[in-house]
């Protein structure tokens, strides 16, 4: 997990997000297995902490669209259910504001307007505790799920 996660962040942290062909073959091979290990129930204990938490709603969702996997979109139900579970029990806010907002993320993919609230809601709360140097790009994520939660 612990591996996943820094080669996650290594190529988020570029500005550009996670993109397939910033990735060696290596990484994918290893990510498309680990998937394929969520998939089959094998990393369920992963969500009793923030960081396996995050790490499984990461694999379910950016993860299986990189990899054009063909389940990509049922895996998204369960990803939202482990954020929004995550959310109630105080996860989140383990983590660190960039880590947070990869939490999120079915939030803010998803069509259900309760969940668009409740991510500006949870964005809000973030606003004090972003650092400076990272609230343009906070800010600019925050524009965007305001815009995407009134259409």
């Amino acid at each position: 997990m612990e591996q996943f996660l820094k080669e996650w962040f290594d190529a988020y942290a570029k500005g550009q997000g996670v993109e397939t062909e910033s990735l060696c073959k290596k990484t994918l091979s290893e990510w498309s297995v680990l998937l394929k290990r969520v998939k089959l129930g094998e990393l369920e204990e992963w969500q009793r902490t923030p960081p396996g938490r995050m790490a499984l709603i990461l694999l379910m969702g950016p993860v299986a669209h990189l990899l054009n996997d063909k389940e990509a979109i049922d895996l998204h139900p369960k990803a939202r259910f482990l954020c929004i579970e995550g959310v109630e029990l105080g996860l989140d806010t383990q983590l660190e504001p960039i880590q947070r907002r990869c939490f999120y993320d079915p939030l803010f993919y998803s069509g259900n307007s309760q969940d668009r609230q409740l991510l500006l809601r949870l964005l809000e709360g973030m606003q004090s505790q972003v650092e400076s140097i990272h609230r343009p790009a906070w800010a600019n994520w925050y524009a965007e799920a305001s815009i995407s939660s009134t259409s």
